[in-house]
């Protein structure tokens, strides 16, 4: 709509420009024709100069984007000719005034991003739009993934990414984490607290108990039949499942209560152990290495991670179809929360902003880089006719009033210096 506008006007000023210009010439023929005479001189004066006006006018602006009636004159096709110099020109203008680093910067200080996001947060239809808009592309993604090629490709990156992973030091390093401050203590305690309540449950005494009577007679059936003549064995089995839970809660208890136990300072020393082993074994590291590629390698476990990963995707992609789907439920929920985040946490939203003003000024310098070629390389690319057609729709209806205006100050001068000869004529 806007371009075709630009073309209409720019067809009505060309009009206007050759209508004064024809209007200039017939004028001129008119009071040649009367050979200047009275008051025709005037006419005549007037005509010529703005016959001269508007004719070098036109020459000026049609050599701005070709040669005048398609002679190369010096200095004419001024755009085209100078397109490499424009493209960098242009370039350099808009990286200079529009990216620069202190606006850009003052820029996003500004608008708060997280601010902004939580006020737009705040609308359920924008929090519905957030969660379709996130659906649609986890749909195509996962739908991108099932290509074979992609998949395959996906498949050796992964595959060369893990190979390059360095198990042993990972597992040092989680190792070390775990034992910092006494933290591998205060897992244990937890672990054991669980277990106690686990043991004293009357379930899993039951089943100890049923998987002793078993194990008793599968081992020893002469001996356990001679025990039935005497006593229960079902009653004996939870005597003696009692008795385990017992003494093992018993031992666990002691472990739980006593910080210098024998069995967390041997806890300790085999953590202590297996972290200097992981870091300066390399023998153990070579185990490592060699088990992590002959598990990569392996078809079964290839398989099996491709079997998942698949069933994985077959399932998303049916949530995602879904008229009541999970996902999207979870979306919406999760965009409610983080709005709502936002909204009471201003220490967030400062952390927010603060990572996006980093990211922009470590960003900027590429950004600007690449924006500046990016239109360089664009004008440089641009059809030569398409270019001069765009700046002359873009510019060429203004550049026509220099035309029609050099045709009426034409007029005038005309008019003023034929007053001048005049005036020195009658002294």
């Amino acid at each position: 709509m806007q371009n075709g506008t630009s073309t209409s006007r720019l067809l009505r000023n060309r009009r206007w420009a050759l209508a004064l210009l024809l209007l200039a010439f017939a004028l001129f023929i008119w009071s040649s024709l009367e050979q200047g005479r009275g008051g025709y001189a005037w006419l005549l004066a007037a005509s010529e100069a703005a016959m001269v006006g508007a004719l070098a006018d036109w020459f000026a602006v049609v050599a701005l984007f070709r040669h005048p009636l398609g002679i190369p004159f010096p200095h004419t096709a001024i755009l085209p000719r100078r397109r490499d110099q424009l493209a960098q020109r242009l370039a350099q203008f808009i990286r200079e005034h529009f990216l620069q680093e202190d606006a850009i910067l003052r820029l996003v200080q500004r608008y708060s991003l997280a601010s902004g996001l939580a006020t737009w947060l705040r609308r359920p239809k924008n929090r519905v739009l957030l969660a379709e808009q996130v659906q649609q592309l986890l749909y195509r993604a996962l739908q991108l993934a099932q290509l074979e090629p992609l998949r395959q490709s996906l498949a050796k990156s992964l595959a060369a990414q893990l190979r390059q992973w360095d198990l042993s030091r990972w597992t040092a390093q989680i190792l070390q984490l775990l034992t910092e401050d006494g933290r591998h203590q205060a897992l244990l305690s937890d672990a054991i607290a669980r277990l106690d309540n686990w043991l004293s449950q009357d379930s899993v005494q039951e089943e100890l108990a049923l998987q002793i009577e078993r194990l008793l007679q599968r081992a020893y059936p002469t001996l356990f039949s001679w025990i039935g003549a005497v006593v229960d064995p079902s009653n004996l089995s939870r005597n003696l499942a009692r008795n385990l839970v017992r003494a093992a809660q018993e031992t666990l208890s002691d472990i739980h209560n006593d910080p210098e136990h024998p069995k967390r300072q041997a806890f300790d020393q085999w953590l202590r152990e297996s972290l200097l082993r992981l870091q300066q074994d390399q023998t153990l590291q070579a185990r490592i290495r060699r088990w992590q590629e002959d598990l990569l390698a392996h078809p079964a476990a290839r398989d099996y991670v491709a079997r998942v990963v698949g069933d994985l995707q077959r399932w998303l992609l049916q949530d995602l179809e879904a008229p009541q789907s999970r996902s999207r439920h979870l979306l919406r929920r999760g965009a409610g929360w983080f709005g709502g985040l936002l909204d009471t946490q201003p220490e967030l939203r400062q952390a927010i902003d603060g990572y996006v003003e980093d990211s922009a000024r470590r960003l900027l310098p590429t950004l600007q880089d690449s924006f500046t070629k990016h239109i360089e390389d664009t004008i440089r690319a641009w059809p030569m006719a398409d270019m001069i057609r765009v700046l002359e729709e873009g510019i060429g209806s203004d550049l026509q009033y220099i035309r029609i205006n050099g045709t009426v100050v034409g007029l005038l001068l005309g008019l003023l210096i034929h007053s001048l000869f005049v005036a020195l004529g009658s002294l």
